[in-house]
């Protein structure tokens, strides 16, 4: 039995940008190259899948726990550059949370909000 399959060249380019080999092994990562990918549509996109409310409505998470803090830090200065967005890093037992401040919520929902599917947006819907 035989499976053929189509592929796309761009999904090599998009796993480029964050798997290297080192060493021989795979490791996730975050390069600077990311930056010509972010916009408003990725950002909703990333946050209709990692990303959660805080509780007390203060902000907005984006789970970047499969990263070192280095490259989340990284990733918050590509979103203050890119967006305007004030982000810090916040450590979840052991592990990075890039963190969107309350400051910064209005321009977050002014970005994303077009681009959620309507089952998402209850991730929104407590700030509007």
């Amino acid at each position: 039995m035989q499976v053929i399959t189509r592929s796309f060249p761009i999904m090599l380019k998009l796993y480029n940008l964050f798997y290297t080999r080192i060493n021989g092994k795979v490791v996730k990562g975050i390069t600077l190259d990311l930056l010509n990918y972010l916009d408003p549509i990725v950002l909703a996109y990333w946050a209709m899948d990692d990303g959660a409310a805080t509780t007390k409505l203060s902000g907005f998470y984006l789970h970047t726990k499969g990263f070192t803090f280095d490259e989340v830090y990284l990733l918050a200065g590509m979103l203050h550059y890119q967006f305007g967005l004030v982000c810090t890093v916040q450590n979840h037992t052991g592990h990075p949370v890039l963190y969107i401040t309350s400051q910064s919520m209005p321009l977050f929902i002014t970005l994303v909000k077009p681009y959620f599917i309507p089952s998402m947006m209850y991730k929104l819907q407590k700030y509007t």
